[in-house]
Order: structure tokens, then C-alpha cells, then sequence
């Protein structure tokens, strides 16, 4: 094994086995607080396919950082320059060594500071190809690094309107790692402008400041700061959010090995642990949260996961959160941010009491065959146009159905869910999975994304689910529902729960499109802006809310719609009050787009019992 040494690798040989250190301690007790299953999947699943799919993910998005290229090209190829740049180097110089000695097993200090130790390679029969590809490799780096600090001063060069503020510890793991690319080429310039050898830039940079016998006395002293540099940096990486370089590797081995998150709230083991040091901070999320112009960043998916990491108080922004699911739906490590908040409001609110006497004590239950069981929920109770339009629809679509929740059902327990009271929405679950089941209906149908979600991911019904939307597009389809085209215009708002949360898009947009002309959103589909009254939040003040309200209503008025139209009661309800422009429910505007041979019930419930 080659063998040299300098006093100056001590600081970054150091500072490297105290990072290993220490990573191997937190990712052992992480691992720890695995499931027993967890565990046997990890041993059942280690090789296989699933860990080659694993690095293939580990180089899309940690090296190259793909998702990160979806959300804005410039930003991505900042993050790709510093890492695949940093890895080029690591990987460049364990070949470099070992072509140039013969040798594999040499230290990897060696590697580290080769140009120190071997500053002239003409003999070296790779030399040309491996000097310019590893100056490559550091040229990469050094722009990623500028690009950088030209986000710090101009974020809009980035496509962002908002950055991540760092907190002391992060700054300093921030400041050594400004130095250290810089340092290493003007100590590697400094050494070929002392003994020759040096590519495309050190050797330029050498003959330039440092060939001259004064220049002579900065080449230890740089090389001195190169090494410490490197070393403080690894002893502070494991206490800065720059842990996620390697958590986030391991992160997606886990997934891919199919590691399922520990019930409760558990940031300190487990995958959630991994979950929560995973976040780069990198702000992302940070433009795409509705609360992010109004004062409230201290709640924002970045300060809440630094929060947990750090171990300080999250409480405020765990409950003041709406809920929306952008941060999540745009997190290019894919944190769960949603589900940790749920998982702390799950704790906050473990010692709560409920009572639950409003629960009824019989249902009414139908057992002969009917087309659609319909459940409006809490929101399309308070809402009854919306109700009164759909049931008049299937009416017009010829239709039996039976309003399951008009007298008899609860709210969906959402709501309570969300608030973090996991007990209380389990009993209202299992109260309406037993009304719904004993209806003997073909399928469920609810105008309630909220109610939607929940219904599809979390009960379990002897019933296929849709949403009013989706069953409304299917008796379009089927010439059941007929409309001709209108010289309307329609801006359609897309519901948190209904399009981040159940991936529904097509159907409402497809109605609309038939009725008259459906305009260009800004902000849609995935990037919608939330109406500012998700039952996500359970301390937001209304004046917060009405300044979300406005920012999504002046998007969709933008091209001047003649309707804006939603499929939520609650956002209907929300954009209502403070738009110019009339909103309306899907179902209502459906309704309303030809002259009807069933005429309009009136403002009240309609009951039909099908089948007695």
C-alpha cells in the first residue's frame, strides 16, 4: 500500500472518522427503532432487484437531482454541479491513485490531496485523460458553488420568490463549505506553479500567481486550509441540515426495500427519523405554500421539519398548517410533511376528550338494490345548492338514489383526523362504513373531496367510490347527461384534498369543456393555490385565510372568466365570499347550461327512498 503523509491530512483525516463516527451511531439507533417487520424486510429485500433500483434512484435524484430539474432547469443544475461535481472528484481521485501507484488499497488521504503529493504524473500513461477530467470535475463544482451565492443575492435567477433562512448552525457548516472547493484549486495551482504539472486551470492559475519564489511560502498554507476546511466540514455536517447528502441515500434504499413509517409521532427512529434529516431545506416547498406571502413563513414544510430535527417547539406550526399537500406534492426528496404534521397533532392531542353523544343511535338501513348511495358530508350539508343541483342531475340521468347522510350520517372523520384525534374519527369511520354498507348501493357517491379521500384511503366499503365530479364526466359519457356547448368561459379551481390529495384532474376539466370554453390557469392541477379554508389548519386567523383567499381568486380571474367554478362545497363557499366573478359548483353549473325538462327543486332537501 502507498504510504505518504503530511501533517496537514490530519484535519480532514479527523474530521472524516469523527462524520463516520457519528453517522454510524444515529443510523444505528434510527435502525433500531425499526418494526420487527421492517427489519425482515430489510433482510429479505437487500439483494434484490429493489436495491439496483435503489442506486439507479440514489443517481437520478441525489447526483443529478432530476425532480429538482422539473421544478426549474437553472436550480437543478446547481444542485447537480456541487454533488455529481463532489462525486466526480471522490470517484476521480480513487482512480487516479490507483492507476498511478498500481495499487487499489492506498489511504484515502492520498487520493484526497494527490496533487500535493505527486504534483508532476507526465509519466503517468493516463495522465492527459485523468488531469483534465478531474479539473472537470472541479470546475463543476466551483460553478455549482457560484450559482449558489448568486441564489443567495438574486433568487429569481432561480425561479424562486423565497429561500430558506439558515439557522446559526447551518451557517457555519455553510461557511466551511464556500471554502473548500475554492481552497483546494488555488492550493493545487500553487503547487503547480512551484514544481510544474497542473491541467486546463491550475496550471494557468500556478503560472499566473504562484511560480515566482515569494509565491512559494502560500502553497503549505493553503493546502493547511484546504485540509481544515474539509474537516470542520465533516465534523459539523452531522449537526446541519447537510446531513441529508448521505440520509437521503439511505432514505431511498429503505423505500425501495419497502420500509413502512412507525405508527405516532417518532422524528428520532425509524424511517421517519430518516425522513426528517432526509430535508435539504433547500425551499422548494417554500413558493409553493399559500401562507408564503402572508407572514406566516414560521409554519412553512421547511421551519417545521427544521423544527422536529432540532428538537425544538413545533407545536403553533404543526396546528396553524393548512394542509394543502403542495409541500409534500412538490418535495423533490418526497418528506411526507403532510403526514408528519398529522403524526404531531396525533400527539399533541392524545390527551384530548371528546364527546361523542351527538352520535346517533340507530341508521336507517335499505336492503333493497339502489343505483347510487349519496354522502354530501358536513360541507354539502351547509352548502344545499350543490345537493339539490346533483340530486336533480341523477334525477334528469334517470337514476335511483338515497341521501345516506341527510339524516342518519356523520361527518366523515377527516376532520378529526387532521386535528391529530385518530380515536374519535375512527368511531364516526366505523358508524358510516356500516350505514354506507347496509344501503345495498352500486356505488358510493360523495360531493365532498374531503369526504372523497377519506373514504377511498381510509374505510373500507363493500361499494366502489367516486366523487361527483368522476360520476357526473360518466353519464356524460354514457348520453345519459346531455349539454350542448355555450359561449361561456370557465376558470376551474382544483381542491386540495380532491387534486393534490386524490389525483383527480381530468374529470371536472372534462365536463367544463363540453359546456363552453375552459381557460388557462397559472397556478393548477398539482400547483394549485388552496382557497385559504382547508379544515387542515386549526389556528390560522381568518384575516390570514381572507389574504390566501385573494391571492388564489386574483389567479383565477386573471382571464376574466364568466364563472369560476370548483368541486368543493368548502372552497365554493370560501371563493364565494370574497369573488367579483360568480362561483359555482360543478354540479350547479351542469344543471344550468341548457333549458330543463325536470325543473329545478327548490331550496330544500329532496329525498328519495329508492325501492320502498
Amino acid at each position: 500500500m502507498v504510504s505518504k503523509f503530511h501533517p496537514f491530512v490530519l484535519p480532514f483525516s479527523i474530521g472524516f472518522a469523527l462524520m463516520l463516527a457519528v453517522l454510524t451511531v444515529r443510523y444505528v439507533i434510527w435502525l433500531r427503532g425499526l418494526s420487527s417487520d421492517n427489519r425482515k424486510r430489510i433482510r429479505s429485500k437487500f439483494f434484490t432487484v429493489n436495491t439496483w433500483k435503489a442506486l439507479v434512484e440514489i443517481f437520478r435524484e441525489s447526483l443529478v437531482h432530476l425532480k429538482i430539474y422539473k421544478v426549474n432547469p437553472m436550480l437543478g443544475f446547481m444542485h447537480m454541479s456541487l454533488a455529481f461535481g463532489w462525486f466526480l472528484l471522490i470517484v476521480g481521485g480513487k482512480l487516479e491513485t490507483w492507476y498511478y501507484t498500481g495499487d487499489f488499497a492506498n489511504e484515502m488521504h492520498y487520493a484526497i490531496f494527490f496533487r500535493y503529493f505527486e504534483p508532476v504524473t507526465s509519466g503517468f500513461w493516463m495522465n492527459g485523460v485523468m488531469v483534465f477530467f478531474m479539473e472537470f470535475a472541479l470546475l463543476m463544482v466551483l460553478t455549482g458553488l457560484i450559482l449558489a451565492f448568486a441564489k443567495r443575492i438574486r433568487k429569481k435567477l432561480m425561479g424562486m420568490q423565497n429561500t430558506t433562512r439558515h439557522s446559526p448552525g447551518n451557517r457555519i457548516a455553510l461557511t466551511f463549505l464556500w471554502f473548500i472547493f475554492p481552497l483546494r484549486l488555488f492550493a493545487e495551482s500553487a503547487t503547480a506553479g512551484q514544481h510544474g504539472g497542473g491541467g486546463f486551470m491550475t496550471a494557468r492559475i500556478g503560472s499566473w500567481l504562484f511560480n515566482s519564489a515569494g509565491a512559494a511560502s502560500w502553497e503549505l498554507p493553503l493546502w493547511w486550509a484546504y485540509s481544515i476546511s474539509l474537516g470542520l466540514f465533516f465534523i459539523a455536517l452531522p449537526f446541519s441540515r447537510y446531513l441529508h447528502i448521505p440520509t437521503e441515500m439511505v432514505l431511498i434504499l429503505l423505500r425501495r426495500w419497502g420500509i413502512e413509517p412507525e405508527k405516532g409521532f417518532n422524528p428520532n427512529k425509524g424511517l421517519q427519523a430518516f425522513e426528517v434529516h432526509s430535508c435539504s431545506s433547500c425551499g422548494i416547498c417554500l413558493d409553493a405554500c399559500p401562507a408564503i406571502n402572508i407572514g406566516q413563513e414560521a409554519f412553512q414544510a421547511s421551519y417545521f421539519v427544521r423544527g422536529v430535527r432540532e428538537n425544538s417547539e413545533v407545536e403553533a406550526k404543526a396546528t396553524s398548517c393548512l394542509s394543502c399537500g403542495s409541500c409534500t406534492s412538490i418535495c423533490p426528496v418526497g418528506v411526507d410533511v403532510e403526514q408528519l404534521r398529522l403524526d404531531k397533532r396525533s400527539d399533541i392531542f392524545s390527551k384530548a376528550r371528546f364527546s361523542h353523544s351527538y352520535l346517533p343511535g340507530s341508521m336507517t338501513l335499505w336492503r333493497d338494490t339502489t343505483e347510487v348511495v349519496l354522502f354530501t358530508g358536513c360541507m354539502g350539508r351547509s352548502n344545499p345548492k350543490t345537493t339539490v343541483a346533483f340530486k336533480a342531475l341523477l334525477k334528469e340521468a334517470g337514476l335511483s338514489f338515497v341521501h345516506v347522510d341527510e339524516k342518519d350520517g356523520v361527518c366523515c372523520g377527516r376532520p378529526m383526523a387532521l386535528a391529530g384525534a385518530l380515536d374519535q374519527s375512527l368511531m364516526m369511520k366505523e358508524y358510516n362504513s356500516n350505514l354506507i354498507n347496509g344501503q345495498n348501493g352500486q356505488v358510493l357517491v360523495t360531493t365532498c373531496p374531503i369526504c372523497f379521500k377519506y373514504f377511498t384511503e381510509e374505510y373500507n366499503l363493500n361499494i366502489p367510490v367516486m366523487h361527483h365530479s368522476q360520476f357526473l364526466w360518466e353519464l356524460m359519457k354514457k348520453g345519459k347527461i346531455k349539454r350542448d356547448s355555450r359561449d361561456l368561459k370557465f376558470a376551474y379551481h382544483d381542491p386540495c384534498e380532491l387534486g393534490r390529495g386524490s389525483g383527480c384532474y381530468e374529470p371536472p376539466r372534462s365536463v367544463l369543456a363540453q359546456l363552453g370554453e375552459l381557460l388557462s390557469v397559472d397556478k393548477e392541477r398539482d400547483k394549485a393555490l388552496c382557497c385559504g379554508n382547508n379544515l387542515g389548519s386549526l389556528s390560522l386567523p381568518e384575516s390570514d385565510r381572507r389574504q390566501i383567499t385573494a391571492r388564489t381568486l386574483a389567479v383565477l380571474s386573471a382571464n376574466e372568466p364568466d364563472y369560476i367554478v370548483s368541486s368543493c362545497p368548502l372552497c365554493k363557499q370560501t371563493l364565494a365570499r370574497q369573488s367579483s366573478v360568480e362561483v359555482k359548483d360543478l354540479a350547479e353549473i351542469l344543471l344550468e347550461t341548457k333549458p330543463l325538462r325536470v325543473k329545478v327543486p327548490s331550496y330544500s332537501y329532496v329525498h328519495q327512498e329508492a325501492g320502498r
